[in-house]
């Protein structure tokens, strides 16, 4: 539509542009003045906002699931009672595994995460009286502990860019001597406590050494499979100073953490800080005890005050990436605190998160798993803007290609990959699928078809926020062996479409069916995925007529009158805590609401599913959170994230099923962003759910498909204000959420822009702003670099970015408190 003359252009466009159903909005002819830039800029006072989404505690437990919790991607740290008199700092370090060869027991016992131990700081007199507080905003953990004998204060943190874990006492004269030891734990799988009838099956690693010279101690402990790593630690004490200078910082938050009572008289405080840290070598722990011991010297060659500069600045810089406000506290804190948990559990080049991150406890999970787990954990990381972390799953993959060809029955590894339910971080997790009748006598574990699929799902999510082709160069040829290992199995029927053998659909109880709704939905997504990398990568695959088939004669999803079924064999028809049979719904989005008959179906299958609550867990209010959200069900959203918080999330925010499992809050955090933005099939939609209890609700750089950052604000029930930033050059389809008959402006978020300006920009490309009437969206052409501000009032533009108020009389810090359990 811009290839008329520029004469045309100028003196009839905007007759034409009434006259078609695709239109293009100009600017008004008059020149604009100058936009209130200030007000698209982000006006939050962090420090301030973060506070009140801190953890305080009245008191401490002695439950894991109540603890403080710092880390840095590879080591952290958890802060409890051991018993009432004791303080516990357990400490972890993501890659400690053991490595054995021997499969008797399988990678959860041979390939384990095993636990390190933890220290124990025991006052002198019996404890009185006990706060703490979780400051995410520095993450620091710091506490009091007032005694019969005198005041305990301390802080910790694991320093964000080395691997050094910080603990530091100041005591009164009373707790001058206090105590403080190394408990090793022993070096074996924690799943062989929930599986005692092992014992005699599992051979044990040798016991722990502790080594004390120079008062410089460290405990190595040597495995079996060779190498061993080594927990190295160092006291500094500063004798008898008046004050602390980091005492300060507890000063400044007296009226949400430190203890009403006055030190009396100034008495004077003995400073210690430990310097804590883990080494580990697989080869040779001799190496993981000079590492341990090198990262304690080159932390102590910066002073502690430079230290908490430096740890401070990375951490400042993490949260800023972007910024979510909503008006209900206990939601708000939450998202927050997962942001934090996120930041502190992966990094950028560090270990792929399992199901417990740094800070391992006693648990049957101590591992990774495949079906569920990993994709949720890593869900919320693209919206938030955090790429480098969700960066690691891809990378993961990519590393294991190799393994992922080896998990195939012998005669498809040729050409093909796949992956089991669950394993080590190396991703060898074999599958039994032939193709057979005979396959349904193996373990369900090992005929899930769709569990690499759906990782390589948040793998295309990696490419899709950032349009980095070298992230889809990396995905595609794993990709195409992952899909390899469906056109092996599918076979056409005499109906004329291809369908699946049997395979088994996660957490089903006898879920093993053939075409499971989990498996047709992942393999119609993985072909339609390959098409759509091959035209971008210009790789004219040979497979392409294949894919095409596929998508045209692929079985339609099984369903009955209740909705979706498990499979073509399995309804839907026990309780069931997994969404294993809706993916199609969500994550993929190939059922989507836009067709009135497929909203129906979404409905009736999402209400079968929770019309049995018996067997429902934390995940499955997540998953239905989503959904409701995609429908634009905001309030039915709410209530499950509301269900979701006050039923399973523990006082820290940790969320266990026997043991810690780390991905259902994290999945809850993605709920919340879809509820305020949504990008799926080329288009974004901004405020696509807002509960109606939220009047006001701002954000600020989240990014979407096709590498944008939206920022936008609402205000009193309504969208005011849009701005679309490009990191790549693209076309932006956006639904900015304003009112369907409302006229839409577009302007430079740079300022003054006239007509002319416009109209020149577009003759040359640069601007591109049409209306689909029947979508309700807009498309913008952009280059990378460029912010374009859609509004409908211009006296709109005056209402800032920034936090939103809390409702009235809502109790702030709502987590980590005692009476929360």
């Amino acid at each position: 539509m811009y290839n008329k003359t520029k004469r045309i252009r100028m003196l009839y466009l905007p007759s034409v542009l009434l006259a078609v159903t695709i239109c293009c909005y100009a600017v008004q002819a008059q020149v604009v003045k100058q936009l209130p830039v200030q007000s698209m800029t982000n006006q939050v006072n962090w420090q301030t906002f973060m506070r009140s989404s801190d953890l305080i505690y009245d008191t401490l437990t002695s439950k894991w699931t109540a603890g403080l919790f710092t880390g840095n991607g590879l080591l952290g740290n958890t802060i409890y009672m051991k018993d009432a008199n004791t303080l516990r700092i357990d400490i972890g370090r993501t890659d400690v595994r053991d490595h054995r060869r021997d499969t008797v027991l399988g990678p959860l016992f041979s390939k384990a995460r095993l636990p390190i131990g933890y220290f124990i700081l025991k006052p002198q007199g019996k404890p009185l009286k006990i706060k703490a507080r979780l400051d995410i905003w520095d993450a620091v953990a710091k506490g009091e502990m007032r005694t019969e004998k005198g005041q305990i204060y301390w802080r910790s943190w694991t320093q964000a860019n080395q691997n050094i874990i910080i603990f530091q006492v100041a005591t009164s004269a009373g707790e001058n001597k206090i105590s403080w030891t190394f408990h090793p734990a022993v070096a074996q799988s924690p799943r062989l406590a929930f599986h005692p009838e092992l014992k005699s099956k599992y051979k044990a690693n040798p016991g722990p050494v502790t080594h004390f010279q120079k008062d410089d101690p460290y405990c190595v402990q040597p495995l079996s499979a060779g190498g061993g790593y080594t927990t190295a630690w160092k006291e500094v004490q500063t004798k008898s100073v008046e004050e602390a200078r980091w005492l300060t910082d507890l000063q400044t938050t007296a009226p949400f953490f430190a203890l009403k009572e006055p030190r009396q008289n100034k008495q004077p405080l003995t400073i210690r800080t430990y310097y804590i840290s883990i080494g580990n070598d697989q080869k040779d722990w001799s190496n993981s005890i000079r590492e341990a011991k090198a990262n304690i010297q080159t932390a102590m060659k910066t002073d502690i005050t430079g230290l908490r500069s430096k740890h401070s600045f990375w951490w400042h810089h993490y949260y800023t990436k972007s910024f979510i406000s909503i008006p209900d506290p206990v939601l708000n804190s939450f998202y927050w605190i997962q942001m934090y948990k996120l930041g502190a559990a992966s990094r950028k080049n560090k270990p792929l998160i399992d199901l417990m991150g740094p800070w391992m406890a006693s648990t049957p999970w101590p591992g990774n798993w495949w079906n569920l787990n990993t994709e949720l954990t890593y869900s919320p990381l693209y919206t938030a803007n955090h790429l480098g972390i969700s960066s690691v799953l891809m990378h993961t993959l990519s590393k294991n290609e190799a393994n992922l060809s080896l998990n195939v029955p012998r005669q498809f590894q040729y050409n093909s990959a796949g992956l089991g339910r669950a394993g080590g971080p190396d991703m060898i997790a074999p599958l039994k699928l032939t193709g057979s009748d005979k396959d349904t006598s193996n373990p369900e574990s090992d005929l899930e078809l769709g569990d690499l699929t759906w990782n390589l799902y948040y793998g295309w999510l990696q490419y899709r926020y950032t349009m980095d082709t070298t992230v889809l160069s990396k995905l595609y040829p794993i990709l195409r062996k992952n899909i390899n290992y469906y056109l092996h199995l599918a076979k056409k029927g005499t109906d004329g479409y291809y369908h699946l053998p049997y395979s088994y659909s996660p957490e089903y109880p006898k879920g093993i069916t053939r075409d499971a709704n989990y498996a047709l939905s992942l393999f119609k997504w993985g072909c339609q995925t390959l098409l759509k990398a091959n035209k971008i990568l210009n790789k004219k695959d040979v497979l392409v007529p294949k894919w095409e088939e596929i998508l045209q004669s692929l079985t339609p999803y099984p369903t009955d009158e209740n909705g979706l079924r498990i499979g073509g064999d399995v309804p839907f028809a026990k309780s069931h805590r997994h969404y294993s049979h809706l993916l199609m719904i969500y994550p993929l989005h190939l059922m989507t609401c836009s067709d009135t008959a497929n909203r129906s179906l979404i409905a009736k299958s999402l209400q079968h599913w929770h019309s049995m609550p018996g067997a429902l867990q934390g995940y499955s209010f997540t998953g239905g959170a989503s959904i409701y959200a995609l429908m634009g069900e905001g309030d039915k959203a709410l209530d499950y994230l509301k269900t979701l918080i006050h039923k399973f999330v523990k006082p820290n925010t940790m969320y266990t099923e026997s043991g810690p499992v780390i991905e259902t809050p994290l999945a809850a955090a993605t709920s919340v962003q879809e509820l305020l933005l949504q990008s799926y099939n080329d288009i974004i939609r901004v405020f696509p759910a807002v509960p109606g209890a939220w009047a006001d609700v701002s954000f600020d750089h989240l990014r979407t498909e096709g590498a944008f950052l939206i920022s936008a604000v609402y205000k009193d029930h309504q969208t005011r204000w849009v701005k679309v930033k490009a990191t790549v050059d693209g076309i932006c389809t956006i639904n900015p959420g304003f009112d369907a008959a409302a006229h839409v402006h577009l302007r430079s978020a740079r300022g003054r822009l006239r007509q002319q300006d416009l109209i020149s920009q577009q003759n040359s490309g640069l601007v591109n702003f049409s209306k689909d009437m029947a979508k309700g969206t807009y498309q913008i052409k952009m280059q990378k670099g460029e912010e374009m501000l859609l509004y409908t009032d211009k006296t709109d533009l005056n209402i800032p970015l920034g936090p939103v108020a809390f409702k009235s009389h809502s109790a702030l810090n709502f987590f980590g408190k005692k009476h929360f359990k």
